[in-house]
């Protein structure tokens, strides 16, 4: 019984001497870890490093094997540094105390350098302004100017970004040109449209983000003579059973040349025969009165939408003539 008692003993010293022994005996390794920073504390703030993104840092470690060994299966190793918060602005952070700072980071262990040893960061504070929306437009023609709504938009950007534009610059760029290139002209026209998010070439984030543009575009019209524009007569069966229209010119063909205003694409596809214009003289039941006498009429014209009449049409002469005035047909002799 002694004996075992004796055994247990030398046992547990042994144990404890182990323990003793690797708390005692400290190792030295270096370790590759990540850093990177983030903003806390506030909405307003973001930060940046300035140090490249892609490179470790060489942490050299101080501590018992076993913590040691533990750090190192875990290589490469990824720390984050709070920064809390200050003024816009470069700063140099001190990573040995930088990281040192959360105990339990690296529990067990002590951080003897840092290669490099510091780490430059930006931080940038944002502020909020107000600025107005200036409209602008150079290529295309307005009748009703372009404006939107609202005229002025809550705008959050960075403080060093702002210090950076003067002050006659700090408004938002609006081309209407953009927006309406595409769009009908000669009428009224309305449609919400996206900001661009930028201040003199610096972002900012926008509220509202989007405006409602409101603008009239002047119709590019072009004045055009159409030659031999075809005069149909319109009239009732009744009419035309009754009477033969009868031209005062009776060898002349029933066209006009007539000069119109109409937009360039409108008058090609007349050009293309894909839009028709022709001209009317429309006869009834009070044109039998004195159908004998010669009078003058005006010939309506039918245009596709957009095009307008220049100058007036030439007045036609006609009449209508009974059919009974008409001589009979000469029978043909017989054989």
């Amino acid at each position: 019984m002694q004996q075992l008692r004796l055994i247990g003993m030398s046992s547990f010293i042994s144990l404890l001497i182990w323990v003793v022994a690797d708390v005692s005996m400290s190792e030295n390794e270096k370790i590759k870890v990540w850093i990177s920073v983030k903003a806390v504390g506030i909405d307003d703030m973001h930060v940046e490093k300035l140090t490249d993104e892609d490179k470790a840092f060489d942490v050299s470690f101080t501590g018992p094997r076993s913590a040691i060994a533990s750090l190192s299966q875990s290589a490469p190793l990824k720390v984050e540094i709070p920064i809390t918060p200050r003024a816009s602005g470069v700063y140099t952070l001190k990573l040995d105390s930088e990281l040192a700072a959360d105990a339990s980071r690296f529990p067990d262990v002590i951080i003897q350098e840092v290669v490099p040893p510091t780490m430059e960061i930006q931080v940038i504070r944002d502020t909020t302004v107000t600025m107005d929306i200036r409209v602008n437009h150079e290529s295309l023609k307005y009748e009703t100017e372009p404006v939107v709504e609202p005229k002025e938009v809550s705008v959050k950007i960075s403080e060093l970004d702002l210090a950076k534009i003067p002050e006659e610059s700090r408004f938002i760029k609006f081309d209407a040109d953009e927006h309406l290139r595409t769009a009908e002209r000669g009428k009224m026209l309305e449609k919400v449209v996206p900001l661009r998010p930028v201040v003199a070439d610096f972002p900012a984030q926008l509220d509202p983000e989007y405006v409602t543009l409101r603008a009239r575009l002047r119709e590019d019209l072009r004045e055009e003579t159409l030659p031999a524009v075809p005069i149909r007569i319109e009239a009732s069966m009744d009419i035309f059973n009754t009477f033969n229209v009868e031209v005062r010119d009776a060898g002349a063909i029933l066209t006009q040349t007539i000069t119109i205003k109409a937009p360039i694409e409108v008058i090609e596809r007349i050009h293309a025969k894909e839009d028709k214009v022709y001209g009317v003289i429309s006869i009834g039941a009070d044109d039998k009165t004195n159908a004998d006498e010669f009078r003058f009429v005006t010939p309506k014209f039918s245009f596709p939408p957009g095009v307008t009449l220049v100058g007036e049409p030439e007045l036609i002469e006609l009449r209508l003539v009974s059919r009974k005035n008409e001589k009979p047909a000469t029978p043909p002799e017989s054989p």
